[in-house]
């Protein structure tokens, strides 16, 4: 099927269909109004929590290079189509090398994470809806790559783990669009004290949305 981002069109898969609907209803405007702000065509993207992919599809009508992370392997075969020709990953961001066990409600839904807890008005976990995925620290992830860097962080509560490394924003000043998920992280006031650590390095940072925040270097 055929969807339109801001007048610019692509060719997708039809599912998930709910999904492709709210993004022509406009739920998804303020991440594009992001991107067409603040991304510029020297920036490598890396869209972290790729999920089928509309973020990385509008990002490369202006990054000179897009890659994409999805650690479900559901939404990853979907991504994987949808992107084609684009760099894509199966792969979780977190705190360590080697693997770790991810789940939903639905895998291929938006929201696999590693925490099983419901929250912010989601299940749990359910039986059969869990797997094992390579995972990396975000800092082995970008080493390699030159600036500056564009990075989309939407991981469901992984973002507790990413910000653990606030060393490397202050090294690198990436430009990232962020979403919270606190009611997905384990230890919620500590977490929080880091996030305020890292946004106090971009001080011209704005909140998008509610707990989504563009961190501009």
């Amino acid at each position: 099927m055929q969807v339109s981002i801001k007048g610019k069109l692509f060719e997708v898969c039809d599912q998930p269909a709910d999904y492709w609907g709210w993004i022509a209803e406009g739920r998804y405007d303020n991440e594009w109004n992001v991107y067409e702000k603040y991304l510029k065509p020297e920036h490598t993207f890396i869209d972290l929590g790729a999920w089928v992919g509309a973020h990385s599809l509008f990002a490369s009508t202006i990054a000179g290079k897009v890659i994409a992370v999805e650690p479900d392997p559901v939404a990853f075969a979907i991504a994987e189509k949808n992107l084609a020709g684009l760099d894509v990953h199966q792969l979780a961001v977190s705190d360590k090398q080697g693997t770790i066990k991810i789940g939903s409600g639905w895998l291929g839904a938006s929201t696999t994470r590693v925490n099983p807890n419901a929250g912010g008005g989601i299940g749990a976990w359910v039986e059969g809806q869990t797997c094992e995925v390579a995972c990396t620290p975000i800092r082995d992830f970008i080493c390699d790559l030159p600036d500056p860097l564009f990075i989309k962080i939407d991981v469901e509560g992984s973002e507790e783990a990413i910000l653990k490394d606030a060393g490397l924003f202050a090294e690198r000043k990436l430009t990232v669009l962020i979403e919270l998920h606190p009611f997905w992280w384990k230890d919620v006031e500590q977490t929080w004290k880091v996030f305020e650590v890292v946004k106090a390095l971009y001080p011209n940072s704005i909140e998008a949305v509610k707990n989504t925040w563009v961190l501009l270097p």
